[in-house]
């Protein structure tokens, strides 16, 4: 991930500065034979005020991830239909899960969610057709180009097409830019050097959006990357998605992960590329949103736990600050979003809860592990309904 700007001060969110004085007061005031352990550091939050999902209901859809219905608690299947309107399978679609031989393919959960969102009206965005990662050998067998370019042909026809006209829009290629990057490589694509790109050559791009458009020509599709909000690999997607319009490829806009973390959030830079995305006549959403408490910036893989392998850690309580300083970031997030609403048309969050997250222990969410809302979410609905001046120039 290209490195971020500075770390902003944290400003205290309205309301909340009254409200952590009174938790903190009221926790110095507990008996002293109340177990250490059992005071929350959570803030107050009132759990009853407007939704995310209504609130920018003119602005923007407010989306989630996750693999439903499967494993979900009513409550939490409720939580989803009244905050979020539209749903992206986390796993269910991607290359692996639903298609792991090249005669074998695995419906059962991808239907089942498409059926429960169609029956509580929420839309679902897929994800994902085309990826470096979680993707089998079979694919490149023999890596005969011809022969890797039908099972791409046969793969996305079959998997857009089961679903035409009840998958909204489409992560077409997903982080196909390499993290490397320096001046030098920015003036190009910079692809990663997946099987994809050894097979097929850059060509592979061109044809998943054209096969995909075939399949499904009222799918919205989205090519979809982390970190090129800034920096080299800013630079490179422009020169990738230039290309891609060239070249024909039936692109609708470019779907920016936004995996970022209280220790900076790179606003000025998310700012700037989304013009520069809009430029090119291309919509954009943030599709994987998540601010972790302290915790890692980026969606690459890398060491440690977690599904895939992608980083994570921390799990240390988080406290009032923290939390405070978390709700600066995502209003501030939000007062772009706001300041750009004719340009993104889509913010989901890569998870539902802070139990419910791949970034668990970082409090990345805007409900916490008890599914009650945090001081995030407010600020994120006061950032429209009670604008601060503050924070609506990026820094």
């Amino acid at each position: 991930m290209s490195p971020h700007s500075e770390r902003q001060i944290p400003l205290l969110v309205a309301g909340f500065c009254a409200t952590l004085l009174a938790t903190v007061a009221a926790m110095a005031a507990e008996p002293t034979s109340r177990p250490a352990s059992a005071p929350s550091l959570v803030p107050a939050v009132d759990q009853q005020g407007p939704t995310i999902k209504d609130t920018y209901r003119n602005h923007c859809l407010i989306g989630m991830a996750g693999d439903l219905p499967g494993n979900y608690s009513a409550l939490e299947k409720a939580l989803v239909k009244e905050n979020f309107n539209i749903v992206t399978p986390e796993n269910c679609m991607k290359p692996a899960l639903v298609h792991p031989g090249e005669d074998t393919w695995r419906f059962e959960r991808p239907d089942a969610l498409v059926k429960w969102c169609a029956d509580n009206t929420v839309a679902v965005h897929g994800h994902t057709l085309v990826w470096h990662a979680q993707t089998n050998a079979w694919f490149f067998r023999d890596g005969d180009k011809a022969k890797v370019t039908q099972r791409l042909n046969d793969h996305i026809s079959t998997l857009v097409g089961r679903y035409k006209g009840k998958i909204r829009s489409w992560d077409v290629v997903n982080e196909a830019i390499s993290d490397r990057g320096d001046g030098q490589t920015a003036q190009t694509e910079n692809l990663r050097n997946s099987s994809w790109l050894q097979t097929m050559g850059s060509e592979f791009l061109t044809l998943a959006f054209k096969f995909a458009h075939k399949a499904d020509p009222d799918a919205k599709l989205y090519y979809n990357d982390y970190g090129i909000e800034a920096g080299p690999k800013h630079a490179s997607s422009m020169v990738l998605l230039k290309r891609l319009i060239k070249d024909g490829a039936p692109i609708h806009g470019v779907g920016i992960q936004g995996h970022w973390s209280t220790n900076g959030v790179p606003y000025a830079a998310l700012d700037k590329a989304i013009a520069d995305y809009a430029s090119l006549g291309l919509k954009v959403s943030v599709t994987e949103l998540d601010v972790t408490i302290r915790g890692s910036s980026g969606g690459q893989f890398g060491p440690g736990p977690g599904f895939g392998g992608r980083r994570f850690g921390g799990g240390t309580p988080a406290s009032p600050e923290d939390l405070t300083a978390q709700a600066d970031a995502y209003a501030r997030l939000f007062a772009i979003f706001i300041k750009r609403k004719d340009v993104v048309e889509r913010v989901t969050f890569w998870g539902l809860s802070d139990r419910r997250t791949w970034r668990f222990g970082q409090h990345p969410l805007i409900l916490d592990s008890n599914n009650q809302r945090k001081p995030a979410y407010v600020a994120i609905v006061d950032a429209l309904l009670h604008p601060n001046p503050d924070l609506a120039a990026p820094r």
